[in-house]
C-alpha cells in the first residue's frame, strides 16, 4: 500500500528546498514528477521510502538541485550552439539563393553571357568539389549544394539555357537542405556532450558498500567520486560495475562482465 502521507511529505519538503535554491519552475515540476514516481514505485514494491531519498532528506534535495543547476546552463549552451550552426547554414543557403537570382535576372536581360560549354564544366566541377568537401567536413552542409550543382550540370549538358540552370541549382539545393535537415538535427543532438552526472553513463567503477536492492543501500566509487547506487540484483563490495543510467542522485549499475 502506498504511503501517501509520507510521499507527500517528502515531495513537499524537496519542492520547498528547490524553490528556495532558485531552480526554475519547469525544472522543479519535472523533478517533483520524477520523485513522486520513484516513491510510488518503491512503496508498491514494499520498499521503504528511504530507499529512494536516503536518511538525509535535505542532503538528497541539495544533491539533486546541484546536479540540475550544473546540467541546465550547459544544456542551454549546447542548444544555443546547435541553433547558431543551423542559422549559419540557413544564412549561407539564403545568401547563395539571392546571388543566384540576381545573376539569373542579369543573364535574362542580356547583361551577362557565358558560353554554355563553360557552364557544363563549372557545374560539374562544383558538384564534384562539394561532394568531396562533404566527405572531409561532414555535417551535411555541403551535400545540398552538391545535389543542386549536379542537377544544374544535367541541364547544362542537355543544352538548357543558363537561367533555368541557376534556378534549378537553387531549387534543388533548397529541397535537399530541407530533406537533410532532420539528419542534421539528429547529428547535432548526438554530438552534444554528456553533462553533469550523465557523464558517468557507461563508465566503470567499484562497489564500496554492498548494494542491496531491497534495503536500498549501496555506494560506488566512479572516477574518484562516491555515489549512492542501486541495481536490480545484490552486488557485494569490491565488485567492478558499469553505470547504466543516472536516476535522480543515484547511479543504476550492473556487474561488469568478465
Amino acid at each position: 500500500m502506498v504511503d501517501q502521507a509520507g510521499t507527500a511529505r517528502i515531495v513537499t519538503s524537496c519542492e520547498r528546498y528547490w524553490r528556495e535554491a532558485g531552480l526554475s519552475s519547469g525544472a522543479i515540476s519535472e523533478m517533483v514528477s520524477q520523485l513522486d514516481h520513484h516513491l510510488r514505485e518503491a512503496a508498491a514494491a514494499g520498499k521503504p521510502l528511504d530507499s529512494v531519498v536516503g536518511k538525509d532528506l535535505r542532503g538528497f534535495a541539495e544533491a539533486w538541485a546541484a546536479e540540475t543547476q550544473d546540467r541546465g546552463p550547459q544544456r542551454d549552451r549546447t542548444t544555443a550552439g546547435v541553433s547558431r550552426r543551423n542559422s549559419r547554414r540557413e544564412l549561407v543557403l539564403y545568401g547563395l539563393g539571392v546571388v543566384a537570382l540576381v545573376v539569373a535576372v542579369g543573364m535574362s536581360r542580356g547583361e551577362a553571357s557565358v558560353d554554355n560549354e563553360i557552364w557544363r564544366w563549372l557545374w560539374t566541377g562544383l558538384a564534384v568539389a562539394m561532394a568531396i568537401g562533404e566527405i572531409f567536413t561532414a555535417g551535411f552542409f555541403l551535400l545540398p549544394f552538391a545535389v543542386g550543382s549536379a542537377a544544374a550540370a544535367v541541364l547544362a549538358w542537355t543544352g538548357v539555357a543558363v537561367l533555368p540552370q541557376w534556378l534549378v541549382f537553387f531549387g534543388a539545393s533548397l529541397v535537399a537542405f530541407v530533406y537533410l535537415r532532420r539528419f542534421i538535427a539528429r547529428q547535432d543532438q548526438q554530438s552534444a556532450p554528456s553533462v553533469g552526472a550523465n557523464r558517468w553513463t557507461n563508465t566503470r567503477g567499484v562497489v564500496l558498500d554492498a548494494i542491496e536492492p531491497l534495503a536500498g543501500t549501496g555506494i560506488v566509487r566512479i572516477g574518484g567520486e562516491e555515489w549512492r547506487a542501486t541495481s536490480d540484483q545484490p552486488i557485494p563490495a569490491g565488485t567492478q560495475v558499469v553505470v547504466l543510467e543516472v536516476s535522480g542522485t543515484s547511479l543504476v549499475v550492473t556487474p561488469l562482465e568478465t
